[in-house]
């Protein structure tokens, strides 16, 4: 008999250990009916009633066990369930003793890292850890994959991911929790390209693997792959949908223009977890470039704003979303204010300039105090410009603004520092004298006390009209072209790295149905293009910096362009420009910004600069077929425009 019940408990033991738990349970009370004291029995049904998450009956059935029979593991089993309820001290007492009975246990040392844990006591919490991988051995995973664990929790990444990595390579093969915990933590450590390798010589072994194959789709996307990206993705949300890899599939969706299949796949994420404030604050950026929701848009923001359980990034990206929305809108004053969210979302500037304080409104509206003798004191702001060049051109027309109240240091990359020196008021004075321009990495010179950010201007300003749009602020000098063949300047794609560019630019290749337009010289105003990247012939200048593309626009007679720097360069020269702007579009270009009777183009043209003519595309399609449209009505235009030009000749 005594025989019999210890075979029959070590056979239910490793039962549970596989998940077993009724069959286990079946061995623990076939002995329990013959001997109710069997303690080894007891044991059994206190880890069978902890394996169905019944701790409170575990904690008297184990302490029956160890009335009867005090062993070491009955005293592990006691503490852990006694921590499942809360009873702390009373656990750790527990675990100390079955240490004291077995110090080289890996089971106690385990048990009483995690309780060592759960009471904040973090050194010996480690310290078990240790103990526990020297007691299992050299080939055991489980107490390095224990540590890993804690490691993470303590956010010692780096440290985490060594004990994963070599617990990984310890345990069974094709331990799908186990790889599966790896790629998390190569992810939280941002080593891309390892998780990519080690993703895809695992789905060569196991294609099945749904979570695999999103985890996958979401390395290529951080990597800016996104075609790569979608059928992973979809493989993923076609067996496992889940929110995580939706709301990576939207995101991919949005980058590759299917705005559509976007707002679908984001939606669905949002019903799966509609607490997560990064979803909806995505399904908001996705339903405003749609143009029609901005309204159910902005009501998503301020939800994700007003939710406590939401992060400080995640209600910053909302108020931030929110203001472009606003700002499309033409609400500016509410939009300007929470445009400035945008500072808690840039990476912070490491820099060797003094740290200065910020300017609020009320310094910035007020001019500079008087010095002895009622001459004002040189007290400078510096102007730091953050973001992309065409963004800088825009908005440097607030600089001459704040030039009458205060001297400016402005901050710039050198390749603006010639453009920037020819700025002018709106009067058509060069603003030179007030304005002083450095690189980066010059020192600012004497007198600077406050900063701001460029692009914070019309916040610090009190503006809270729509802008208007004014004549050349900026660029050469000179007398205009002289009469001769009609030259028009072509630039069809931005910054590959901005996330929606694949909506803005337009395929070299589509542009190819202007070139029939008779009577027209058209020369390439696209930054790096070579002769193999144009649709066709045509002329290349050289544009060593934005002052160089500037003098090649003022040779021009028209300049037709996507939204980028150039089209903020020749709107800013106050040169005709027609914009070719996608469906929904940035907020600078929306319908409510389109400058009214300030523009000869109404509603297609743009309260920041007189010149500008829109093409919008009508409704929102895949490219790269949503532009043909467009294109279409540009040659019209501008078969039109040249013919016009004839007779007015």
């Amino acid at each position: 008999m005594p025989g019999n019940a210890a075979n029959a408990i070590d056979q239910g033991m490793r039962m549970l250990a596989r998940g077993q738990t009724v069959a286990a349970a079946g061995h623990f009370r076939r002995v329990l009916r013959r001997d109710g004291h069997n303690a080894g029995a007891l044991h059994g049904m206190a880890c069978v009633v902890r394996a169905c998450g019944r701790d409170d009956l575990a904690i008297g059935l184990a302490g029956r066990a160890i009335e009867i029979e005090g062993a070491a593991h009955y005293y592990v089993t006691l503490a852990l369930a006694l921590m499942a309820r809360g009873h702390l001290a009373q656990a750790r007492a527990a675990v100390n003793i079955a240490i004291l009975k077995a110090p080289r246990d890996p089971m106690a040392c385990a048990a009483q890292a995690r309780i060592a844990e759960a009471c904040g006591d973090f050194a010996t919490a480690e310290s078990a850890c240790v103990q526990a991988i020297a007691a299992a051995g050299g080939a055991a995973w489980r107490p390095r994959a224990d540590m890993a664990r804690f490691l993470w929790r303590r956010d010692r990444r780096d440290d985490a991911l060594s004990w994963m990595r070599e617990a990984y390579r310890l345990s069974p093969l094709e331990d799908t929790a186990m790889f599966h915990e790896l790629v998390e933590m190569l992810l939280g450590c941002g080593h891309l390209g390892e998780a990519r390798l080690s993703l895809e010589a695992w789905l060569r072994h196991l294609p099945d693997d749904a979570l695999a194959a999103g985890n996958l789709g979401a390395v290529l996307f951080a990597q800016r792959d996104f075609t790569g990206a979608l059928p992973w993705l979809r493989r993923c949300a076609d067996v496992m949908p889940n929110a995580d890899c939706l709301n990576n599939l939207g995101l991919t969706l949005m980058a590759l223009g299917e705005v559509e299949g976007a707002r679908q796949a984001l939606s669905m994420a949002r019903d799966m977890r509609p607490g997560d404030g990064r979803i909806a604050v995505n399904l908001a950026t996705v339903l405003s470039e749609q143009g029609e929701g901005r309204d159910e848009a902005a009501s998503l923001c301020r939800a994700v704003m007003e939710d406590a359980q939401a992060d400080s990034h995640t209600r910053a990206q909302a108020r931030f979303n929110l203001g472009t929305i606003l700002l499309a809108q033409g609400r500016m004053a509410e939009g300007w204010a929470c445009w400035e969210a945008r500072h808690v979302l840039m990476p912070a500037v490491e820099t060797h300039y003094p740290v200065l304080p910020c300017c609020d409104r009320a310094l910035v509206t007020n001019g500079p105090p008087m010095a002895e003798g009622g001459t004002q004191a040189e007290r400078r702001i510096v102007v730091r410009a953050m973001q992309g060049m065409g963004d800088t051109i825009q908005f440097l027309r607030y600089v001459p603004l704040l030039a009458r109240r205060w001297r400016v240091v402005l901050v710039l990359p050198p390749a603006l520092h010639r453009l920037a020196r020819s700025l002018r008021d709106r009067t058509g004075a060069p603003v030179g004298s007030r304005v002083e321009i450095i690189a980066p990495d010059d020192r600012y010179p004497a007198g600077v006390f406050a900063q701001c950010d460029l692009f914070s201007l019309p916040h610090l300003l009190g503006l809270d009209v729509l802008p208007r749009p004014v004549g050349a602020y900026v660029g050469p000098h000179g007398p205009p072209r002289r009469a001769g063949r009609v030259r028009v300047g072509l630039c069809w794609s931005g910054n590959a790295q901005y996330r929606f560019d694949r909506l803005r630019s337009v395929p070299a290749a589509r542009m190819a149905l202007l070139r029939d337009v008779e009577g027209v010289e058209f020369v390439s105003l696209q930054h790096g293009a070579t002769a193999g990247d144009l649709p066709f012939p045509m002329e290349i200048p050289a544009m060593d910096d934005v002052m160089a593309t500037a003098r090649v626009i003022a040779t021009l007679d028209l300049v037709i362009c996507v939204d980028t720097m150039v089209a903020h360069l020749a709107g800013a020269m106050g040169w005709p420009v027609w914009l070719l702007n996608r469906h929904g579009g940035d907020w600078r270009w929306s319908a409510a910004l389109d400058g009214g009777g300030a523009s000869p183009y109404g509603q297609w043209g743009s309260c920041w600069y007189p010149g500008v003519r829109q093409f919008r595309q009508a409704e929102c399609r895949t490219p790269p077929d949503s532009w043909d449209d467009v294109l279409m009505q540009v040659r019209d235009a501008l078969r039109d425009w040249r013919a016009a030009r004839d007779v007015r000749s």
